[in-house]
């Protein structure tokens, strides 16, 4: 109980319940449609394949998407960190189990919201209707983003495509990662050492230049 009543005192600032009325989820949670479930580091949450049944919201820790190639090479393309959203683009779809497994990267407490609540909780706040088709919309746009450059024929053209992104997102030809290099490589779908070799080469041939998370592009954004 003390738990949901930690998470009642901060539930506005966490995107998704900013403008709920704190009644509400105490209904919900009264009535079981809510949970709080704390998780260890490495802990699997969900398995691929696995059928997605609740609306969960990150409220501390972090969580991460992976997948794993033939030889055992983890990929993984998203990490989630506090007040992020998980399972929304999958809980009401027809095909709604998890396209890769979720694990917990460091210790997790995370909110699990039933599909019925969901619905209800829709249909009584607007505002939080409003909030999850919002985050909605992002995930879908992200996930285009994703496939883009996952669809590209080289690391040099996915990662420059990142980078003129992030460019433009940061209204700056320096920018600054907001992942580390190994984070990015799992990303992009390449290894560290790849990425790392690719930027020196992009570095040697003038067209940027960095220092750790810090990046300048010689080259113009693309419009």
């Amino acid at each position: 109980m003390a738990h949901f009543e930690d998470f009642i005192d901060l539930h506005m600032e966490i995107p998704l319940f900013q403008g709920v009325a704190s009644s509400s989820l105490d209904r919900l949670f009264a009535a079981g449609g809510i949970r709080i479930a704390n998780y260890a580091k490495e802990q699997m949450l969900y398995l691929e394949g696995e059928v997605c049944t609740t609306l969960d919201v990150i409220l501390h820790g972090r969580v991460s998407i992976q997948s794993f190639d033939e030889v055992g090479n983890i990929y993984k393309p998203k990490v989630l960190e506090a007040g992020e959203v998980l399972g929304a683009t999958l809980l009401f779809g027809k095909h709604n189990q998890y396209p890769m497994s979720v694990v917990v990267d460091s210790a997790a407490r995370i909110l699990h919201i039933k599909k019925s609540e969901v619905l209800l909780l829709c249909k009584e706040e607007k505002v939080f209707l409003s909030s999850l088709l919002k985050i909605i919309s992002d995930k879908t746009y992200e996930l285009s983003q994703v496939v883009n450059r996952l669809s590209s024929k080289s690391l040099r053209s996915s990662l420059l495509s990142y980078l003129h992104s992030l460019a433009k997102r940061q209204a700056s030809n320096t920018i600054v990662l907001p992942l580390s290099k190994k984070e990015l490589a799992n990303r992009l779908g390449f290894s560290r050492t790849s990425l790392s070799r690719e930027l020196t080469a992009l570095a040697k041939e003038g067209l940027l230049s960095y220092t750790g998370r810090t990046i300048h592009l010689h080259i113009s954004s693309k419009s």
